[in-house]
């Protein structure tokens, strides 16, 4: 919703300004002061949408934490030389290609995405910066020609142009109809900073023209290109996740109740509509696997990889499913990988502690218990292996402790009735009614 209100809010002041271009002219620091404060508004939503989910941003990779953080300081550093020093020629253009590349390193940061797709976000972006390059450069007075449409110029545009489209369809893909975040996310911000560039170099003195030329109505019109192509993709997705997303939860649902064949059946409906999205692969190889039909949940798993190198999701799921073939060392190993990727994922933590009690270290089986349930206090299967590993050890108080807590979240769990049951017994205590 906000990239669609700050989109559409770019598009109506272009429009509006060119057609009352006569009046604005004569209050030029009225208008620029309310094109800075549309831009300002951006600026602080996006603020708050980071700070309300910096848990999401904290449970990345140290990698990707790492590049984050680095493409932060990049742009701090890039724009602040440009306001500081008001240099136009080389140098300025410079700073401005610099802050594009912290653009790239912003976007690789905030995304759990693989090099696959890092690659085709930074073809996506490239193209875009060579479309945006040609009014920067006229304007910095980089080898300057007069005209945005000389013959040079020309071949720059539709060379960015044709890496963008090139840069968008790998980011897409053949599969994928509704296109990935990374896509929609990167023409949105490059957009942003095309009508950045208008008041920026306006208010920092370089190259001024009091009134907006041809290079700022073409920064603008480049801008609203790219926010508007990012929209589209983003409503197409919006619409088309509605769907999609309504057979994930049903298969979860019925998947939850023990309904694996009928969970199975809801997945195969939302990759009818887009094979290419991972969770499905995911859950169904999950309740393939819950129906022992271990070959063909191990080929979702592995599609699931493919689209996604990097998805803990995927290789937690493979941890339990070689645990079940009979193979906890490459069940370990799984599980570890996941981890890596996802230090705060309950489920990579319940995996392990599994593994690890095959190969009996149970103390690190224990302790990777623990983190699940301190990550995920509701998740009942860390408690509940947790007990069986206590209840294995003879330590029935601790385990019944457990079992418990499992009864508070699923009060009609057999499994957890039957081993409370054992817990009292072994410790001599006959349970009572109630």
């Amino acid at each position: 919703m906000l990239v669609l209100v700050i989109g559409l809010l770019a598009v109506l002041d272009l429009l509006q300004y060119m057609y009352l271009r006569t009046a604005w002219s004569e209050h030029f620091a009225v208008y620029n002061a309310a094109f800075l404060a549309v831009l300002g508004a951006f600026v602080v939503m996006g603020l708050l949408v980071f700070f309300l989910g910096w848990r999401t941003v904290f449970d990345h990779s140290p990698r990707k934490m790492a590049v984050l953080i680095a493409g932060t300081v990049l742009a701090v550093i890039s724009l602040s030389a440009l306001l500081v020093t008001r240099q136009g020629g080389l140098p300025g253009l410079l700073m401005g290609l610099l802050a594009i590349f912290s653009l790239v390193l912003m976007i690789a940061g905030q995304f759990e995405v693989g090099w696959k797709m890092a690659g085709s976000a930074a073809v996506l972006v490239v193209g875009l910066a060579l479309v945006t390059l040609v009014p920067v450069h006229e304007a910095f007075g980089v080898a300057a020609y007069g005209d945005l449409l000389a013959m040079p110029n020309l071949l720059m545009l539709t060379a960015g142009t044709a890496v963008a489209v090139a840069g968008t369809a790998l980011i897409i893909g053949p599969a994928d109809v509704r296109g990935r975040p990374v896509g929609y996310f990167a023409l949105w911000l490059i957009g942003m900073m095309s009508l950045f560039l208008v008041p920026f170099h306006e208010g920092a003195g370089i190259n001024a023209n009091s009134v907006y030329g041809i290079v700022d109505q073409s920064l603008l019109v480049t801008g609203a290109v790219a926010i508007l192509a990012g929209v589209a993709l983003f409503l197409r997705k919006m619409r088309q996740d509605n769907d999609l997303n309504g057979h994930l939860n049903e298969g979860d649902r019925l998947y939850a109740q023990g309904d694996h064949k009928g969970a199975i059946e809801r997945y195969d409906m939302a990759l009818s509509q887009n094979e290419g999205n991972e969770e499905a692969w995911v859950h169904k190889g999950a309740a393939l696997e819950r129906l022992g039909k271990f070959d063909q949940a191990q080929d979702c798993l592995e599609k699931a990889l493919k689209l996604n190198p990097d998805s803990h999701q995927a290789l937690a799921a493979l941890a339990s499913l070689n645990r079940h073939r009979g193979k906890p060392g490459k069940a370990l190993q799984m599980a570890n990988r996941a981890l890596e990727l996802s230090p705060g994922y309950p489920v990579g933590w319940t995996n392990k502690g599994n593994a690890l009690a095959d190969l009996h270290r149970e103390d690190e089986a224990l302790e990777a218990f623990d983190n699940a349930v301190r990550l995920d206090p509701g998740y009942e299967k860390a408690w509940y292996n947790k007990g069986v590993l206590l209840l294995g050890q003879g330590r029935f108080k601790e385990a019944l402790g457990c079992f418990d807590e499992v009864l508070d979240i699923a009060p009609d769990d057999e499994r957890a009735l039957m081993a409370r049951e054992t817990c009292y017994q072994g410790m001599g205590a006959a349970r009572t009614e109630g």
